[in-house]
C-alpha cells in the first residue's frame, strides 16, 4: 500500500468509529417526564412505628398496636404504637422533652 491508500484507510476507520450526531425533536416540551416509576405488582413499603418510649417498630404486611420491644429478660414494652408520620402531641414531647420546654418557655 501506498502512504496516500494508508491515509485514506486510516481516516475511513476514524469516521465509522465517530458517533453519528443525535436528532434532535424539534419541540422539546413535548417529551413526557416520569415522576415516579410505575408500582410494581408485590412491592409493599415497609411502615415505620413508635412508641413513647421511642422504641421503633417496622412492619411490611401488618399493623401492629402494641410495643413488643424487651424492657429487660422477661417484660415486653406494651405501650400503644403510632405510626412515625402521625405522632400525637403528647408522644412528640415524650419522645424529645428539651424541644418540648423551649415552646413551653416561650408561650408563656
Amino acid at each position: 500500500m501506498s502512504e496516500t491508500e494508508e491515509t485514506a484507510v486510516a481516516q475511513a476507520s476514524v469516521e465509522e468509529a465517530a458517533p453519528e450526531e443525535v436528532e434532535q425533536d424539534e419541540n422539546p416540551a413535548e417529551v413526557e417526564v416520569v415522576a415516579e416509576p410505575p408500582a410494581r405488582a408485590g412491592v409493599r413499603q415497609a411502615r415505620v412505628y413508635v412508641c413513647e418510649r421511642a422504641h421503633r417498630t417496622t412492619s411490611l404486611w401488618s399493623t401492629p398496636t402494641v410495643c413488643r420491644a424487651q424492657v429487660n429478660r422477661r417484660e415486653e414494652c406494651g405501650r400503644q404504637l403510632y405510626p412515625l408520620g402521625e405522632l400525637p402531641e403528647q408522644v412528640q414531647r415524650a419522645l424529645n422533652p428539651l424541644k418540648a420546654s423551649k415552646k413551653g418557655s416561650r408561650k408563656g
